[in-house]
């Protein structure tokens, strides 16, 4: 089923679903959590258009429920220059968002037996030379607590030493291959690109395919995604691909230079809503090769607000079920991505931007923070 079908299913449900919690009577049972009511909707909406109107967002903002689509709107521009609009079906790069691939590989490797979350790099990696680094475990690189470190070489390409030719993930691996870690592994949470690099590394060692060619085959095809776009380069030619711009010497001009093409394990593909919304569905439903015991586990906080390769709440240590969500944000040079999912209410957020925070967030978390305000307690 397609986007526009999907939506006109869902919407043509969404009536029961809006009155789920209603008892004969009229009375509505309190327990029942429906924050994105039609209402609350038409709100979202409003407020969109308004910070799209001031230039502060464009982009495509995607709601299913339980995997049907019930919101779903483009604003503003696919490029700014040319003033062509944004459609349902444009892509856009997911930045960090496309962790989620990766970490779901990894996932796949322990679900098949090949690898626990116990293991050390140098388990896998056996001639990884820093012999700290080594002793990092899968578990540390997926909450990004093994001091892995940042990636220079996927963000500022031309301090490249093979500029005008593209890198294989082992080459980026054996760029920094004996820095030493940040900080001891295991000791402290610190955000790292290189370390999603480092289990993409793993996941071609175990898989014995390139990292693009595993999640083309083995998760994208799979849930029906648009796998043959994936790892397409920045385009401004592109009708169907969203362009981001930044600000060089008082100019704005498209930010392709910026970020080396293509997907990695750090993320960096391109999609579109509909693509990720299949993405989700498939990986609930079991359908990618990941047991529920495993996603149940991979989606729980774990450490800092997250899970096993994914965002498991916002970031805190203290959350109340209604706020447990899983999925993974990403934001690099006006690129913006959000997705998320509430098991309370199994509803799916998706947003998607080619105009950068804090604006782009706020947007995501609209209909989350809309439902705290109008559901909390009166004051005493």
């Amino acid at each position: 089923m397609g986007l526009v079908d999907s939506l006109k299913h869902g919407l043509a449900g969404f009536a029961l679903i809006a009155t789920a919690g209603a008892t004969t009577s009229g009375a509505q049972v309190p327990d029942v959590e429906i924050p994105a009511t039609p209402e609350a909707l038409s709100r979202l909406d409003a407020y969109v258009r308004g910070v799209a109107a001031t230039s502060q967002f464009s982009g495509v903002i995607l709601v299913a429920r339980d995997g049907e689509v019930i919101f779903a709107r483009a604003y503003g521009d696919r490029d700014e220059k040319t003033g062509d609009p944004l459609t349902l079906d444009t892509r856009f790069d997911l930045a960090s968002a496309g962790k989620m691939f990766t970490a779901t590989a990894i996932l796949q490797q322990i679900a098949q037996g090949k690898l626990s979350l116990q293991n050390r790099i140098g388990d896998i990696l056996t001639d990884y030379p820093n012999a700290a680094m080594r002793n990092a475990t899968i578990y540390q690189l997926l909450t990004h607590t093994a001091g892995a470190g940042e990636t220079n070489a996927l963000f500022y390409p031309d301090c490249l030493y093979w500029r005008g030719s593209e890198p294989s993930v082992s080459d980026i691996v054996a760029l920094y291959a004996d820095r030493d870690p940040t900080h001891p592994p295991g000791t402290k949470q610190e955000y790292s690109n290189h370390g999603l690099m480092l289990l993409g590394r793993v996941v071609e060692v175990l898989s014995g395919e390139d990292y693009r060619s595993y999640v083309q085959n083995h998760i994208f095809r799979p849930a029906g995604m648009d796998a043959a776009h994936a790892n397409d380069p920045c385009r401004i030619d592109d009708s169907r691909q969203a362009i981001s711009y930044v600000a060089v010497a008082n100019e704005r001009v498209p930010n392709c230079f910026t970020v080396l093409d293509g997907g990695w394990p750090a993320g960096g593909q391109l999609f579109s809503a509909d693509d990720i919304l299949r993405f989700v569905i498939a990986l609930e439903r079991g359908e990618l090769g990941v047991p529920k015991a495993i996603f149940d586990e991979a989606t729980t906080p774990a450490s800092g607000g997250f899970g096993l390769g994914f965002f498991a709440t916002d970031y805190g240590k203290e959350y109340l079920p209604r706020d447990l969500r899983w999925g993974h944000g990403g934001q690099l040079y006006e690129q913006c991505t959000d997705v998320r999912t509430y098991a309370a209410t199994g509803e799916t957020i998706i947003t998607l931007s080619n105009k950068g925070n804090p604006v782009c967030f706020r947007v995501a978390a609209f209909l989350h923070e809309d439902w705290k305000v109008r559901n909390a307690p009166a004051n005493p």
